[in-house]
């Protein structure tokens, strides 16, 4: 683009909104139609306009501020995929400057270019399904960290009265047909959200984030059996539970429909079996033989749920947990004795040290090494007496922060429980499940939703017309 060109182009790409903020903030009405009148400018501009150079090098990806101006930005952003698709390259310029723009584009200007935003959502997930690599992985993590306390129901129009940059109260105010920012989506793409979100805390090891998405799953209200989603779930779930617990829960969570529990136990025999043998070596202190034995038999079943990875990663759990429950019987005890009891190779002594001085570092391990020589051999494995000692002690003030971060979330988690129940009492479908529950005998009040046992929603479309 010549020099001339850009410097024409530029002030429109920047036009909205003002910056810096002016002192009094732009009315809704005023906000409104400033950015409605920039997405008109930004339709009208050819592609190729987009996609040029900036005088001294790069191009204006460089220039924008995706925090700042989101809707130039992603016309830009779509200009260079749309020219540029077969080239894209996880960790390439592209593929970072989208990430870039995902993880800080501006959340209430989004809201008018729904359809170009899905665009660049599509254009991740394709790039990324196709590299499968752990920085993919990485990149989602920001977004579901996030907490998701409902799903909207999807509306035709605004609600009267309001704009898409109007304070809404949930996020039903701007989601809608006319933002187009999300299309229908039924129960099973809720399942698999929170299974693949388990896929990828698994792949970063954050264990204990993975239960939870699996149990959400394993949880979900169903009319009738067990989906195959939750059958994958189960088989996940006692994995992820054996790698970061070193056990599998003597049940399922309490609000497992029953249907559900006992299909899924039904279809996951073998990775029970394998948790048995898991639990039942570690009572005994027995080696990891017979669990090897168990994983090599089911080979051909690992791989054919795409489970190898992780069930491959259970012999070593099965090993630090072995280390780990030496606390139960001894407050310390050579270094010696650990190799023989639970090393691959019971004489490889300096091995177990460095093994032992891993899980240790890695909060894994609450104990410390005394080192009365250079030998290994001669080193002593000491146990902390209880969690406020030993290396992974915390201070007062860390326990209190803790608590105070904990409180908190427990009162944010609280007000949502009550403005969805507050929802659920006045939505259409509960308020016919509830005529239909009256003429029934010792049928539960209206106002007394912790009663309610069925559930009066339709799987298969979350977000239908509202």
């Amino acid at each position: 683009m010549a020099p001339r060109d850009m410097e024409y182009l530029l002030p429109q790409l920047l036009s909205f909104p003002p910056h810096p903020p002016p002192p009094l903030p732009l009315s809704d009405q005023v906000y409104d139609k400033e950015i409605k009148t920039l997405r008109l400018v930004l339709n009208e501009i050819p592609a190729n306009a987009l996609t040029g150079g900036v005088p001294n090098g790069g191009d204006l990806l460089d220039i924008l501020d995706p925090s700042i101006n989101t809707l130039p930005y992603l016309y830009v952003l779509l200009a260079h995929i749309h020219a540029g698709r077969q080239k894209v390259m996880i960790g390439g310029s592209l593929w970072l400057k989208t990430l870039n723009f995902l993880e800080r584009f501006d959340s209430i200007q989004v809201r008018y270019v729904g359809v170009e935003f899905r665009r660049v959502i599509l254009f991740m997930r394709d790039t990324a399904l196709a590299s499968n690599t752990a920085s993919t992985f990485r990149a989602a993590k920001p977004v579901i960290d996030k907490d998701l306390y409902e799903f909207p129901s999807f509306a035709k129009t605004q609600p009267s009265g309001q704009l898409p940059c109007s304070q809404h109260d949930t996020s039903s105010g701007f989601i809608t047909d006319q933002t187009e920012l999300s299309g229908t989506f039924s129960y099973r793409d809720v399942l698999q959200y929170f299974l693949y979100g388990a896929m990828v805390y698994m792949a970063l090891r954050e264990w204990t984030r993975a239960i939870l998405f699996l149990e959400i799953v394993l949880t979900a209200p169903t009319k009738s059996n067990a989906s195959q989603i939750q059958v994958e779930a189960y088989k996940k779930w006692i994995l992820a539970s054996l790698l970061a617990r070193g056990e599998v829960p003597a049940s399922l969570p309490k609000t497992t429909s029953p249907q559900v529990a006992k299909n899924v136990r039904a279809l996951g025999r073998p990775y029970e079996a394998l948790g048995e043998i898991f639990k039942e070596g570690l009572a005994k202190e027995q080696d990891v033989r017979r669990l090897n034995a168990e994983i090599h038999t089911g080979h051909q079943r690992w791989i054919g749920d795409h489970n190898l990875t992780l069930v491959l990663q259970v012999p070593d759990a099965y090993r630090q947990f072995s280390i780990v429950r030496l606390d139960l019987t001894y407050a310390a005890l050579p270094l010696l004795i650990v190799t023989q009891r639970t090393s691959p190779d019971s004489k490889d002594h300096a091995e177990t040290a460095q093994y032992v001085a891993m899980m240790i570092s890695n909060g894994q391990l609450n104990a410390t090494l005394d080192r009365a020589s250079q030998d290994p051999q001669s080193w002593i494995l000491r146990f902390a007496m209880s969690s406020s000692a030993g290396p992974q002690a915390r201070s007062e003030q860390e326990q209190y922060e803790e608590l105070v971060r904990q409180a908190s979330r427990t009162a944010k988690l609280a007000d949502h429980v009550r403005e969805t129940d507050r929802k659920l009492s006045l939505s259409r479908e509960y308020i016919n499940w509830m005529k239909q529950a009256k003429s029934e005998a010792n049928a539960p009040q209206v106002e007394d939703l912790s009663t309610a046992t069925a559930y009066p929603f339709d799987e298969e479309d979350i977000m239908g017309d509202g």
